[in-house]
């Protein structure tokens, strides 16, 4: 009884948590349009996304919205490969995260604000060229594919490439760490330049970002489909994601993201992220996108 008793207890003191923080952001009313404060849940350390020192493009972009709609700007911080959206705003510890997959069946989104693909990353001065999959120069490079999600998950290139036996010389990369401080994401990229691997494969804002330090010594290319698997995206475009029953925030977010719509085209360039056409498939594939680690 005493242990039904705590778990009961512990409930009802969680839901009213979620509460005092979700009216904490409201105004005297606690109407959604008398909404005072932003908050953004966010990752400490994720760059080109986000971090602590606000360094991210995502802060650039919350900063932009909440300035615009006259909120101040707060951010709940939570590593985003640890069940993020479950344990953030889903439960109300925040109202917006900046970029979540179109279409993301746990939460309500604007439209796409800039959709990008999985790219391809090699050093300038080598010969070959990725034109695709079946390259054959592929069987015998060596390879990094980076790691997703619960540091596993399988990206499409890596689908890709195991489809066609060119797996012997894959060096898998973790891009997550314990650790708010380092960049985890960049290793890949630093692994092209110091000549660890020939060719990388990787989630495009990772390898734009991270690659744009190099200049001309790197370049990057946008990986499309592979035509062998019509049915695997490489693309996806991406939203701010709220709750579903946010859908005043929701439309206020969205004029204020169509009010800043160059701007933030902008700040996507800065971070050298790049950015492509989004076919259809793509939104219908929301959940198996790079950054559905929520």
């Amino acid at each position: 009884m005493l242990q039904i008793h705590n778990a009961l207890a512990g409930v009802i003191a969680a839901i009213g948590s979620a509460a005092l923080l979700a009216s904490s952001a409201y105004g005297g009313d606690g109407s959604p349009e008398s909404k005072t404060r932003l908050t953004v849940c966010a990752d400490p350390g994720n760059l080109p996304y986000s971090n602590k020192a606000r360094e991210g493009f995502e802060n650039k972009i919350a900063q932009i919205l909440a300035d615009d709609l006259h909120m101040e700007l707060d951010y709940f911080w939570f590593a985003e490969h640890k069940g993020f959206l479950g344990r953030t705003l889903l439960i109300n510890r925040c109202d917006a995260v900046i970029s979540v997959p179109n279409g993301l069946s746990l939460v309500a989104t604007t439209r796409p604000y800039f959709s990008s693909s999985y790219v391809v990353v090699m050093r300038s001065g080598d010969d070959r060229r990725f034109s695709s999959f079946d390259d054959a120069w592929l069987q015998k490079a060596r390879i990094g594919l980076q790691l997703v999600g619960n540091e596993g998950a399988t990206t499409p290139p890596a689908v890709a490439l195991s489809r066609r036996g060119a797996n012997k010389n894959i060096t898998p990369f973790p891009m997550w760490s314990e650790e708010e401080t380092g960049s985890p994401q960049g290793e890949i990229v630093k692994a092209v330049v110091d000549g660890g691997i020939d060719v990388a494969f990787v989630w495009g804002p990772f390898g734009g970002y991270f690659a744009k330090a190099h200049g001309s010594e790197l370049g990057v290319e946008a990986v499309l489909d592979d035509p062998k698997s019509p049915d695997q995206t490489f693309v996806f475009p991406m939203s701010i994601g709220v709750r579903k029953s946010d859908a005043v925030l929701k439309d206020r977010l969205q004029e204020a993201l169509d009010r800043h719509e160059a701007e933030i085209a902008t700040i996507l360039k800065d971070y050298g992220i790049p950015t492509v056409g989004s076919p259809p498939k793509a939104e219908r594939a929301a959940d198996a996108s790079p950054r559905d680690n929520h």
